[in-house]
């Protein structure tokens, strides 16, 4: 990983850029998470690309490639922030100029689908936030708990410290004992998956490691684990911060299988590292915006997860 860049902190008063990156928007979705945004004392302006549509995808490759990078490359935009994930940001990697987008940093803001641009942002040398979205989270009858862990994270100049889920998930729970410290990554890991054997795959040797996914069966995410421990170093991690499952559960009754507790302890029972569960990350009701590339800190037993390093200056 490159030495790390923070971009600025957002102001009241800044433009977020919106693009979709990913798969088409559900456009009511986004004017309401839009218009929370603009509650909350930002202006917004939603790239035209937003309103494309190619099948899965918000536009061809390219007119995807080509609004993400002038939203980068445009000054007037101190945030960008993608509309939602979905299918496709893979698809981008060869179209993205990357010295064009580290010429100018600035907050970037997503999840799911975008895990692949994490990291090959985090590849080439910056801070990112794996957060709401506003089609997706911002549009939300519950939506505050997420407006208000977006707005903290993306404008504080000190390190975000102690995070707290939503009380609906409870406070987060031990798998293994233990506290580490270390560089946050990872995502959505079957896009993790993706990743290998690309240049844009992390070292996860002495990181903390944060995993989740959602509308899987545990057969496949016995398969994600499988190659990513079997392909990478993820066994080196100094520790990991595991999110919700969303909708991940067997759906064919009459095939025979394992279930989800089952396939994790497999995995990571032979873990020596901390390893925290239950956290507000990825695909559930209320999201935690959490910065990407800074050093964050586990203790296991206590059940803490401190962001003690700052991200964005």
């Amino acid at each position: 990983m490159a030495r790390i860049i923070k971009p600025q902190a957002l102001k009241k008063g800044d433009t977020i850029a919106v693009v979709a990156p990913a798969s088409p928007v559900p456009f009511a979705k986004l004017k309401l998470g839009v218009s929370r945004l603009k509650a909350a004392g930002f202006k917004v302006y939603v790239h035209p690309q937003c309103h494309k549509k190619n099948g899965y995808l918000a536009g061809n490759d390219k007119a995807r490639a080509q609004a993400l990078m002038s939203v980068f490359a445009d000054d007037r935009f101190k945030a960008v922030v993608c509309a939602r994930g979905g299918f496709g940001a893979i698809r981008l990697l060869k179209h993205l100029d990357f010295k064009l987008i580290k010429a100018h940093p600035k907050i970037f803001v997503g999840y799911s689908d975008i895990t692949i641009l994490h990291h090959a942002f985090l590849h080439n040398g910056f801070v990112t936030f794996h957060g709401a979205m506003p089609s997706i989270d911002l549009c939300r009858k519950n939506y505050k708990y997420n407006l208000q862990n977006f707005t903290r994270a993306v404008t504080s100049t000190k390190p975000l410290g102690d995070l707290e889920n939503p009380k609906r998930l409870g406070k987060f729970e031990k798998y293994h004992s233990g506290k580490a410290s270390g560089i946050l990554i990872g995502g959505n890991i079957s896009l993790l998956v993706k990743l290998i054997g690309t240049e844009f795959m992390p070292s996860f040797k002495n990181k903390i490691v944060m995993l989740e996914d959602t509308d899987e069966e545990p057969y496949r995410i016995d398969g994600y684990l499988g190659h990513l421990f079997n392909a990478t170093d993820i066994a080196k991690a100094a520790g990991f911060i595991i999110g919700e499952w969303v909708k991940v559960k067997v759906r064919r009754r009459n095939y025979p299988s394992l279930n989800l507790d089952e396939v994790i302890k497999h995995y990571f029972d032979g873990i020596k590292a901390p390893i925290i569960t239950n956290v507000a990350c990825g695909h559930g009701k209320n999201v935690l915006t959490i910065p990407l590339g800074v050093r964050v800190f586990i203790d296991a037993d206590r059940k803490i997860f401190k962001i003690i390093e700052k991200a964005v200056v």
